[in-house]
């Protein structure tokens, strides 16, 4: 096991034996890529996690205040504003619309149930596929994204407040690599999960 550099703290404390020191616990590393250690620890690499957490946390909380403006949920906002961005002059596939939400097929179809029946998404049938449908919004759904995009757009232009064109790219690159990453990594627990539960237990003494 790879472990990081144990460091003393502070100075034995009054009474303590000649020689002793107080030595802080040093877990494991965390990750051994040695593009993402400094000095042999993994401090930064746990600071960028615990700040990726926090704005993941919070992005879950903009679409279900997208969602409260128009009276719907943050699941329905994100079809609804997916499918406005994708659905082109004919409409988009519900496969189509799943796979640029990075979603599973039924969720994103149960969604667009919902959404039809409030009157914000209409389906028509896909003449390219006699099984399939074609997603688009209709005229209650344009003009409900047209009601909330003030309220949209000071919340979207103060969480990428500070960003110039050049840094704006550039995250939007990472983002894209840490997208298939985050799928590869998940795909790892499963593995590793699963070789863990093919292995034989030991006895209990």
């Amino acid at each position: 096991m790879i472990t990081q550099t144990a460091r003393e703290h502070g100075t034995p404390g009054e009474g303590a034996a000649e020689g002793s020191a107080a030595t802080a616990f040093q877990p494991p590393l965390s990750v051994t890529r040695p593009e993402l250690l400094r000095e042999g620890t993994d401090t930064a690499f746990r600071e960028v996690i615990w700040d990726l957490l926090t704005v993941a946390n919070r992005l879950q909380k903009y679409p279900e205040a997208f969602g409260r403006q128009l009276g719907i949920s943050s699941a329905q906002y994100a079809v609804l504003i997916a499918t406005a961005h994708i659905q082109g002059t004919r409409g988009t596939g519900i496969r189509r619309l799943a796979d640029h939400m990075h979603l599973p097929a039924p969720h994103v179809t149960t969604t667009v149930g919902r959404l039809v029946t409030g009157g914000l998404l209409a389906k028509a049938p896909n003449p390219e596929d006699g099984r399939g449908v074609l997603v688009s919004l209709t005229p209650e759904g344009e003009a409900a994204l047209g009601r909330l995009a003030p309220f949209q757009q000071q919340v979207n232009d103060a969480l990428f407040g500070g960003l110039s064109r050049e840094e704006f790219e550039t995250f939007g690159q990472l983002i894209q690599t840490m997208v298939g990453n985050s799928r590869r990594a998940l795909e790892t627990v499963a593995t590793l999960q699963r070789n863990d539960d093919d292995r034989p237990r030991e006895a209990a003494e």
